[in-house]
């Protein structure tokens, strides 16, 4: 058995923080991933904050980890972030940008969250979902699979996104509401129950999918618009008829459906 050599070690460099915590700036003992012996990281409160055994987890830049928050495995924490609270963050998930994670919030798996995005309360981001933008993921809401929260999308409650569905804009998911297969929901829509959307696929000439949502907004993989502005395009006479006929109808059935 090799000799167990610590990874990483405080340094005298420390930071106060507004609430009186004291941070110290880590120093890499030995190589491992990218990182090299010697390299300066980012802070934590102290070595329970970030896993010293043989693995790849690291604070960079200027990334902030404190509280009873933890670091583990391969995860990774950079940029101006911050981890705190009894957040944990495991596995090979990463959290950079400006993004906070805190609470008992857990990104594990390979899941991201960067730029300026909150994941916070009991919530959970796993699989490969990523949140960016302003989004915020809380409550007990579940973000899993390949799912996509960006721009100023909110999931809260007891909601739950997977698979390859992608919230964006300013829309929300709420209450109990499941949000998944390749869903696409935007703008202003608020989705409070899985029954407030529907999804029809294959349709168009790239016989995608069509996101059509009870407060009459229909999304396509490269359009979002009304219920009555999507029927205004079919009426065009240089509309493929095959695409005004797919059209039609399922804005049809959704009027039916809702």
């Amino acid at each position: 058995m090799p000799k167990y050599i610590k990874k990483y070690e405080l340094t005298n460099q420390k930071m106060t923080l507004k609430k009186g915590l004291v941070l110290y700036r880590i120093r890499a003992l030995r190589d491992f991933a990218c990182v090299r012996k010697g390299d300066l990281g980012g802070w934590v409160q102290s070595e329970a904050n970030l896993a010293t055994d043989y693995n790849n987890a690291w604070v960079a830049g200027e990334a902030k980890v404190y509280g009873e928050a933890r670091v583990i495995d391969d995860a990774w924490v950079s940029g101006s972030a911050r981890v705190y609270g009894n957040a944990l963050v495991s596995e090979q998930a990463s959290v950079d940008g400006n993004a906070m994670v805190y609470g008992s919030a857990t990104v594990s798996d390979c899941a991201s969250v960067g730029e300026n995005a909150k994941v916070y309360g009991e919530a959970q981001v796993l699989g490969n979902a990523k949140i960016s933008g302003d989004a915020q993921v809380c409550g007990n809401a579940r973000v899993s699979g390949h799912a996509t929260v960006c721009e100023k999308a909110q999931i809260y409650g007891k909601s739950a996104v997977y698979d390859n569905a992608r919230l964006f804009g300013n829309a929300e998911a709420c209450g109990e509401a499941v949000v998944r297969y390749r869903a696409r929901i935007g703008g202003d829509v608020k989705i409070e129950a899985t029954s407030d959307y529907v999804t029809i696929s294959p349709i168009g000439i790239d016989e995608n999918l069509l996101t059509l949502t009870k407060c009459g907004m229909a999304f396509g993989a490269y359009f979002e618009m009304t219920w009555d502005e999507l029927m205004e395009k079919c009426n065009k006479k240089d509309f493929p008829k095959l695409r005004r006929n797919q059209y039609r109808a399922a804005v049809k059935f959704a009027k039916a459906f809702f």
